[in-house]
């Protein structure tokens, strides 16, 4: 309950009531509110309050001087705490709709550091459009595939073209080709260094040029330089690579778009990281962790795709043979139109060309009794014979005695998770969370530019537990950047300090979305210890080949969750992963010398076959091949005639195995290998094999000159489309698509200042009153 005192002229006292209440300040200066507790302030000749303690029955002394001479500043004060806030609102509102107009716009505006193109009465658009078509012929385990890019001029200006597109992370790039206005002209692998030398040399003179290079295994970039006012160009790739085969299923994904990866680290100074295309090839600069931060961090249209009306069409038409009965053929990604001749399917897509929003995945199923058990594909190249070996152990069934685990799940909640990512990755988690044990134990670690623990160490699967963590789960939110390494490190570092029996395993769920995938890798290496890590891809487009890598590397399986429909089935086929036994200890023994390209043989998984690339150091010759490991404990051992009848030809074998053996080079750095030897190998396997590599390039330069040298070249970024279900990543837009993103972000921060003002201004002060001045 309120009191009220009256305040005396200077050097008169106030008695403050026995209740010793705390004293404030009113409107008026004759009167002053109490409150609790035992606590009063005092004022100075500047009318500031002074805390002090009260104690019961003291008496409060307060000097009040005649304030005319702080008229002036009471007028500022006023102007600053009252009139400011409310002029801050107006303008707020204002900001507030003109952002949500030009959020409402669909458009580009010039100054993004792309060439657009501006026709009377319609938004300015990119200058340069971009067609792909794929081609896919498949034979058994080998897919052959022909991508066609074509790009059109729309401008009045001459135009270098820059893409930046994904492929499979296991695909040979072995075939390049340029087109234009009718002439072919077939590009050369040459050492990297060197065939940017060529392609800039043609640029500046004013020669067509094209030149492909890759940037990470699965990330690709073709520059193309002169193309003239109104001309189209085409760029075709040929690339080779295995068909998977899992969980008695054979598969092809083609990735279509990239998701934006974060980009770690501090940004580099321009003069260090050679970036001065920057500007308009990329978001995101060089960083002292990503230094090649431009030529990964592609532009991205700032609006969704649709099939209905592509920003990136695609045409997608495959030939199947599988080489025995189907019972099932599927395309679960994209509207499939399916013909049968024979053996022989043919699948176009449906309704004409599709966005390029989502890997295009196909799905072949044996029929009952046609299950493949071993197979050699066989290829013959300038003199040199190469196999590809695939073999299938029996299914395999879980052990009588269960063996005590611990499951460690690190999910991805960063910004680019955001939307139907997050809701799948969650979904995962959950489904995943049902499959443990009651004598399991387990963790999760959630992680965006930090990570959190649902508990400090892990705990048993007790229904009190789980009740936790699926209320963990279900308060996930995504946001951030994507510090993937810290949380990694922290889930594999606690495996090297545990001593207990447990089959420790870590399943990594993410869309792989960064871009210091390499650093990640080592720390794997080298801290997997006796974890083993399983990666599961989450969304439409994730960085398949960086999660490939690291579950080879930690001695576990990859999966891919692409549909929410695929949830169910994904997670039963990683749960097989987890409580099915290892075949271990696999060993081939060939009846002839051979070059192996991969190193030591890995574990296999239910479901899962050996594939393994050789190059027969003479011509196969007859005998029998065997296959042994450890089922179950116990030793196993299967055979395969060479020579006989599950002897196939297939083209492209040779290819496969020439990647195989570069990776298998690359992958020396984990066991100390210099740099410098190791790049002497790979450039000599990829340039006997013509085939792209870190080291290696495909250019490919017209003889005639089409620019005049005193017209200048202009150059331009072809944008990928975003991934589709994925909420916006605006940074990975042209930073003047729309300014909506900048004028929210100003009326935001106006609005906490008006509230700062609010709040600090407090009651409003008042004159002195007469009776107080005598």
């Amino acid at each position: 309950m309120w009191c009220r005192i009256r305040v005396y002229p200077a050097g008169k006292a106030a008695m403050v009531p026995e209740s010793g209440r705390l004293l404030k300040r009113c409107h008026n200066w004759s009167h002053l509110h109490i409150s609790p507790p035992q606590v009063c302030h005092r004022m100075d000749s500047s009318r500031r309050f002074n805390r002090g303690v009260q104690t019961q029955g003291e008496m409060l002394m307060m000097t009040i001087r005649p304030v005319h001479h702080f008229l002036a500043a009471r007028t500022l004060l006023r102007l600053c705490f009252v009139l400011l806030p409310r002029v801050v609102a107006l303008f707020l509102c204002g900001l507030l709709l003109n952002a949500s107009i030009a959020r409402a716009e669909v458009g580009f505006e010039p100054g993004s550091g792309q060439l657009l193109l501006q026709r009377p009465g319609l938004p300015p658009e990119p200058a340069l459009l971009q067609h792909s078509r794929f081609a896919v012929q498949i034979a058994g385990m080998v897919a052959v595939v022909r991508l066609q890019q074509t790009f059109e001029n729309t401008s009045g200006d001459w135009v270098e073209g820059v893409y930046a597109f994904p492929l499979p992370g296991d695909a040979a790039v072995r075939h390049m080709e340029m087109r234009a206005g009718g002439r072919r002209i077939v590009g050369k692998v040459r050492e990297r260094q060197e065939a940017q030398a060529i392609y800039q040399q043609a640029a500046s003179s004013g020669r067509k040029a094209s030149l492909v290079s890759q940037q990470r295994p699965n990330l690709f970039q073709n520059r193309i330089a002169n193309v003239a006012p109104g001309e189209t160009v085409s760029v075709e790739l040929e690339f080779v690579q295995p068909v998977e085969f899992a969980q008695g299923r054979f598969s092809l994904r083609l990735p279509m778009t990239l998701t934006p990866r974060y980009i770690p680290g501090i940004s580099l100074p321009r003069a260090e990281n050679g970036a001065a295309e920057a500007s308009y090839l990329a978001w995101h600069a060089a960083t002292d962790q990503v230094p090649d931060a431009p030529l990964i961090a592609a532009w991205q249209h700032p609006r969704a795709g649709a099939d209905a009306l592509p920003l990136n069409p695609v045409d997608i038409a495959v030939e199947l043979d599988a080489g025995l009965p189907l019972a099932q053929v599927d395309t679960p990604s994209h509207a499939m139109r399916l013909s049968r001749e024979g053996s022989r399917y043919a699948l176009q897509l449906a309704r004409g060309p599709a966005e390029m929003d989502r890997d295009f995945v196909l799905r072949w199923t044996p029929a009952t009794g046609s299950e493949p058990r071993a197979a050699l594909f066989t290829e013959a190249v300038d003199g040199d014979h190469y196999g590809m070996l695939m073999v299938v152990p029996p299914a395999l069934t879980q052990a009588d005695t269960a063996i005590p685990r611990e499951l460690v799940f690190v999910i991805d909640t960063s910004g680019s998770m955001g939307g139907v990512p997050l809701q799948q990755a969650r979904h995962s988690l959950a489904a995943a969370l049902d499959s443990l044990r009651p004598a399991d134990h387990f963790n999760i670690i959630a992680f965006d530019h930090e990570y959190r623990s649902l508990f400090a160490n892990s705990r048993q699967a007790v229904p009190d537990a789980l009740r936790q963590a699926r209320r963990f789960v279900s308060k996930l939110e995504a946001g951030g950047g994507t510090e993937m390494l810290p949380p990694l490190q922290h889930a594999l570092q606690q495996g090297l300090a545990t001593t207990n029996e447990r089959l420790r395993q870590v399943v990594f769920l993410t869309d792989g979305a960064v871009g210091n995938e390499q650093a990640i890798i080592d720390m794997i290496a080298v801290r997997i210890g006796a974890s083993r890590l399983f990666t599961v891809g989450i969304g439409s487009a994730p960085n398949s080949w960086f999660l490939r890598e690291a579950a080879a590397l930690g001695r576990g399986r990859h999966l891919h969750v692409g549909e929410s429909s695929e949830v169910s089935t994904q997670i039963d086929a990683l749960v097989d992963y987890l409580s099915a036994p290892l075949l271990t200890d696999v060993r081939v023994d060939w009846p002839q010398a051979v070059a192996e390209a991969g190193g030591p043989l890995p574990d296999l998984y239910a479901g899962a076959p050996l594939i393994r690339s050789v190059h027969f150091n003479t011509p196969p010759q007859a005998g029998v091949i065997r296959v042994s490991g450890r089922l179950n404990g116990q030793p196993w051992r299967q055979e395969l005639e060479l020579g006989g009848s599950a002897q196939q030809p297939a083209r492209g074998v040779g290819s496969l195995w020439a990647r195989a053996r570069i990776q298998a080079l690359l992958d020396e750095r984990y066991t100390g290998a210099r740099e410098a030897v190791i790049r002497a190998n790979v450039l000599a396997v990829a340039l006997q094999h013509q085939l792209l590599s870190p080291y290696t390039s495909f250019v490919a330069v017209e003889e005639q000159v089409s620019r005049p040298t005193d017209v200048p070249l202009k150059p331009d970024a072809v944008r990928n489309t975003r991934p589709g279900g994925q909420s916006s990543q605006g940074f990975a837009y042209p930073q003047t698509a729309t300014t909506a993103s900048s004028k929210l972000f100003f009326a935001c921060l106006l609005l906490f200042v008006a509230l700062l003002f609010w709040v600090m201004r407090g009651p409003e002060l008042d004159h002195v009153p007469d009776d107080a001045k005598r």
